[in-house]
């Protein structure tokens, strides 16, 4: 430590090691505010919008275009939501865990939506093989899923995996718990009307449906931009 350094601390009565702990906690604390910062734009937050209007989704870049099937049978290709609004989730029908509360939101979801055209509630199953059309079928209409709204989409194993993982950046492993043997993400995510990621919402926040349901009119009333 230099002579003027001491001189200074001794002075005012400070501790050098205090000054250098007080030093440390605030890096600590602008760091832990980048962080939640970072966090919540990743929520599905707004970033505000220089000219004062009203503030604009995060993109997180683009869907790619994927066949799938649809719990009725019907083939049906992503690219076919172009042009709407839409929420993704990941579920499995045998899950006895963050499915049936990420079903209960979406069931919310869709009453809420009911009346709003454009906007579309897709659930991918993670669990293809033992997910069939019947499965999918009796696990939509347990949520009373109007399948105008609410579409259940399941495709090969790898090709949902590489979606979740690749696309979405979602976490996707086998579990060894019996009541959740698939571990994948519980978030819900949004979708512009050119297939772009526009926000992510975490299952257990309590204002989830409040901040998707104000995002999705964002998009509504000013498009995809």
């Amino acid at each position: 430590m230099s002579t003027s350094t001491a001189s200074t601390s001794s002075r005012s009565g400070i501790n050098p090691r205090t000054l250098i702990l007080l030093a440390l906690a605030g890096v600590v604390l602008c760091g832990g505010a980048w962080i939640a910062l970072g966090l919540a734009n990743r929520n599905g937050t707004q970033s505000p919008d220089p000219n004062g209007h009203a503030p604009r989704l995060i993109d997180y870049g683009t869907v790619p275009n994927l066949a799938l099937t649809e719990r009725n049978g019907q083939q049906l290709s992503l690219d076919e939501l172009k042009g709407e609004v839409w929420v993704a989730n990941f579920i499995f029908t045998r899950c006895e865990g963050s499915c049936v509360a990420m079903s209960t939101k979406m069931k919310e979801l869709q009453n809420a939506l009911q009346q709003v055209d454009g906007v579309r509630l897709v659930s991918f199953t993670v669990d293809p093989e033992n997910d069939t059309p019947e499965k999918l079928t009796s696990f939509a209409e347990k949520y009373q899923a109007d399948g105008r709204k609410w579409l259940f989409l399941r495709g090969s194993e790898s090709a949902i995996q590489q979606m979740a993982k690749e696309t979405f950046k979602l976490p996707f492993m086998d579990g060894t718990d019996p009541k959740e043997p698939i571990i994948h993400s519980s978030r819900f995510v949004l979708m512009d009307q050119n297939m772009h990621i526009r926000g992510y919402y975490g299952n257990n926040d309590p204002d989830v449906l409040k901040t998707l349901l104000a995002d999705i009119m964002v998009l509504k009333d000013k498009g995809a931009e």
